[in-house]
This record gives C-alpha cells, sequence and structure tokens, in this order.
C-alpha cells in the first residue's frame, strides 16, 4: 500500500538503462535530492556502481535487472520502484542499442533487435509507468512524467542505420501518441540528441567528419542532455508533446 505522504516526499524516477547518460543523470537527480530507480540488462556492475554513488550523495537509489521487450518484466521493474518508493513520478526512457547496419548486409534480425531495443522496450517501460501514474496521487497538479529519449535524425535519416531509425521513428510517434492518451494527467516529451561523444568504434576520420556536419562543431556532452531533462522534470508542468533536438545544429546542415 502506499504511503499517505508518498506525494509529498522526495520525487522518485526511474532511468531505464542509460550507462553513460544515464548514470549522469542520476547522479545529478540525487543530487536534487530524488530517488532513483535504474534498470539495467547486462550491465549491473555500472548501474549499481551508479546505485551507489546515488546513496552516497544522500539519496535513495534501487539497480533492477529487467529485460525491457518483456511486457511481464517492464511492469515487474516499475512495481518493484512503486514498492520501495511509495510512487513513480518520471519515467527516463534512456536504454536504447545503436548500431551500423548497411543495407546490403540487411537481416531480418536486424529489423527485429532494433525494433525490440528501441520502440517496444520503451513502449511497454511506458505502459506499466503510466498505467501506475495515473493510479497515485497527484503531485503539483500532475500524477507523474514521461520523458523519452529518440534521435535528431528520424527527421533527415543518415545511411547505415535504417533498422535503428525506423524504430527511433516510432518512438517520436509513440511519444506524441502518448502525450494525447495521457492529458492531463501526465506530460511526456522526447530528446532528440546527435552524438553524445563519440563511440569508441569511430576512427578520427569518422569523429572529424561528423563535427564538419554539425555547425556547433563540437560533440555534445550528458549535461546537454540532462540539463534539459531536469528542466523538464523539475521547472515546468506545461509541456508535452514536444520533441528537442540537442544536436548541435546537425539537423539544420553546413553550407
Amino acid at each position: 500500500m502506499m504511503p499517505a505522504d508518498a506525494a509529498e516526499g522526495p520525487k522518485v524516477v526511474l532511468i531505464t538503462g542509460g550507462r553513460r547518460v544515464g548514470s549522469d543523470l542520476a547522479r545529478m537527480l540525487a543530487g536534487r535530492g530524488a530517488r532513483v530507480a535504474m534498470t539495467y540488462l547486462h550491465s549491473r556492475e555500472t548501474i549499481e556502481a551508479t546505485i551507489a554513488d546515488v546513496e552516497a550523495a544522500g539519496s535513495e537509489g534501487l539497480a533492477v535487472q529487467a529485460d525491457l521487450t518483456d511486457p511481464g518484466q517492464a511492469e515487474r521493474a516499475v512495481a518493484e520502484t512503486v514498492e520501495r518508493f511509495g510512487r513513480i513520478d518520471a519515467l527516463v526512457n534512456m536504454a536504447s542499442v545503436y548500431r551500423r547496419t548497411p543495407f546490403d548486409a540487411l537481416k531480418p534480425a536486424d529489423f527485429h533487435q532494433m525494433i525490440a531495443a528501441n520502440l517496444a522496450a520503451p513502449y511497454h517501460a511506458a505502459i506499466a509507468a503510466a498505467k501506475r501514474m495515473l493510479a497515485q496521487d497527484a503531485r503539483d497538479g500532475i500524477k507523474g512524467k514521461i520523458i523519452q529519449i529518440g534521435d535528431w535524425a528520424t527527421e533527415r535519416p543518415y545511411k547505415d542505420y535504417l533498422p535503428y531509425l525506423t524504430a527511433k521513428g516510432g518512438l517520436t510517434t509513440m511519444t506524441l501518441a502518448l502525450a494525447k492518451e495521457l492529458a492531463p494527467h501526465i506530460p511526456v516529451a522526447m530528446i532528440q540528441p546527435a552524438m553524445i561523444d563519440a563511440p569508441p568504434d569511430f576512427s578520427e576520420e569518422e569523429k572529424r567528419a561528423v563535427l564538419d556536419e554539425t555547425p556547433l562543431r563540437r560533440f555534445g556532452s550528458s549535461a546537454d542532455v540532462n540539463r534539459l531533462i531536469v528542466y523538464l522534470l523539475d521547472e515546468t508542468n506545461f509541456v508535452t508533446g514536444v520533441c528537442y533536438r540537442v544536436d548541435g545544429g546537425r539537423f539544420l546542415g553546413v553550407e
């Protein structure tokens, strides 16, 4: 049973995955007093170390192993969060798989894997979280918030990532549809980053090519994304159905 004062205590945020950006977000939120739960599939050590940092900051944390592509496990992850903290104030769907899949080497499995990781998993997590939110008392006039992490390139695709971008495009549509379904109780928004640091397998030539296509001529940082998430979670209740590009201007291209 939910504690009588659950809606009056520190906010509870569930972050799915996110070994780099998500871990930085967890520490940032803990520094602002939030209680933080994080899911992981394989990265147990990383996520548990992050939760240890959350608790060292004086907050409460929870690490939950779950395969979010399974709706039952997504529901369990949300249920464990609510059981531990009494409610769930926000879901940040950050878990994602980003993999190059050149067209001439595409296999059916590429599509199924990208849809499962980048569309089905956040869908199941969002549905499970929203149902719990709708059943709880409101805080500051709303019952919870959902933030999705998309990709700037769904509206201006680049080559060699067809299944990934197809899934992320579906996530964009899902964000808008959820915002409509869940209003006025649960605001839903999306952040669409460009590259946040370069992947370890990127060559110097590939890094330079990305920078040359970015008007601000730099890679993004975790803080560039996470400060916007904090704004959406803590500073406004009047934003829903919006997708924010955090891309250094890459969508605009360069002359």
